[in-house]
């Protein structure tokens, strides 16, 4: 009847405002986040009333790192644990195709109330970017900007967002880029893509750096840094096949320090603050090299197991396990382990940073 199709009509348009305003949430906060460990807002006070938690630490500093780790440990687990249990698999179950999308919302509003909370230590300052400010300001702007291009330009997008799942595009173009994949890391894959390894040293190496690095930036990039190294697959495997520009990062990073330590030490510094900066730098690096070595191993066999268990199980892939970038999939039901080794090879070309446009076509 007339009436039942204007219903039809009108649940249509309340379910598409629904999901695409939740998708919007997801990457303003994600976006947020970058700004704010930059310290965006308050090098950009008019950006600071547009981003979540005004784009930086905002919130009365506290005195000493036993308050600083007391006060913000407890209030990182509201973002850690429904990140970590809350999954989308979990979800599905429960909210049926939205599962994705939910897991997306629920984790960026928890990381939203993180950032509102968080309590800074702003002493004592452990490096300040050695070159002009209001040029590193607008390297920030530029490269965040280019960063969030790449990112919206990019159909699988949509798929690590949740929103073709809820939507039901079935366009292989817009399936989640790989189980596991995080934000974070599609973000640095989407920025290689588009921009090659120079836009993607320049984002992560420098532009993320805060003008005046802190003692509590250093503490709270190292927990944030080995926590994702633990906790996403995605970003090893990244890593592992970046490795050449990711250790580059790393010099560039190291380069900036001993720049600003040089100067500290012409400036009359003491050589024992000089020396415990190279200390906590070289600790820093060392945790999280271990964190990505330690999980390798664990990669591997989770990897044999998988490639066992569809093996055996001779069922189609599901839509959320999709290539990243195939044009055409009709259908994919590996038959051995051999077929397996190959859709998984395959499936990581699609979006291997060595590798900027791939299509896969299955039949």
């Amino acid at each position: 009847t007339r009436t039942a199709r204007r219903r039809a009509r009108g649940g249509t348009r309340l379910n598409l405002a629904t999901v695409w305003t939740c998708a919007a949430y997801v990457t303003w906060v994600l976006m947020g986040t970058v700004a704010w460990v930059s310290h965006l807002g308050e090098r950009a006070p008019m950006l600071a009333m547009v981003l979540p938690a005004r784009g930086w630490p905002s919130n009365a500093a506290c005195d000493g790192v036993g308050v600083f780790l007391a006060r913000n440990a407890p209030l990182s687990l509201i973002f850690v644990i429904p990140h970590s249990l809350a999954l989308p698999s979990r979800l599905y179950g429960v909210v049926g195709v939205y599962g994705r999308l939910v897991y997306n919302v629920i984790s960026a509003a928890m990381l939203h109330v993180f950032l509102w909370a968080f309590t800074p230590l702003k002493t004592p300052v452990v490096m300040t970017i050695p070159f002009n400010e209001m040029f590193h300001t607008c390297l920030s702007i530029g490269c965040l900007a280019y960063a969030s291009y790449a990112f919206l330009r990019t159909p699988e997008t949509l798929g690590l967002l949740g929103v073709s799942t809820a939507l039901k595009m079935r366009d292989a173009k817009y399936a989640n880029p790989s189980p596991g994949m995080d934000a974070i890391t599609w973000m640095g894959v989407t920025t290689w893509r588009l921009g090659g390894a120079f836009a993607f040293v320049l984002f992560t190496g420098v532009s993320i750096i805060p003008q005046e690095l802190t003692l509590g930036d250093c503490i709270t990039r190292c927990i944030a840094a080995v926590y994702l190294r633990q906790r996403s697959r995605s970003f090893r495997e990244w890593v592992e096949k970046i490795e050449h520009v990711h250790l580059l990062t790393w010099c560039v990073r190291a380069f900036l320090l001993s720049s600003a330590c040089y100067s500290i030490w012409r400036g009359g510094g003491d050589a024992r603050t000089v020396f415990w900066i190279f200390a906590g730098a070289g600790a820093l690096a060392g945790i999280l090299r271990l964190a990505e070595s330690s999980r390798s191993d664990v990669t591997s066999d989770s990897k044999h197991t998988r490639v066992k268990s569809m093996s055996k199980s001779n069922q189609a892939v599901s839509p959320d396990l999709a290539p990243a970038t195939a044009s055409s999939v009709e259908r994919v039901e590996p038959a051995s382990a051999h077929d397996v080794d190959d859709y998984g090879a395959r499936a990581w070309r699609a979006w291997a940073p060595l590798q900027r446009t791939s299509t896969i076509s299955v039949s």
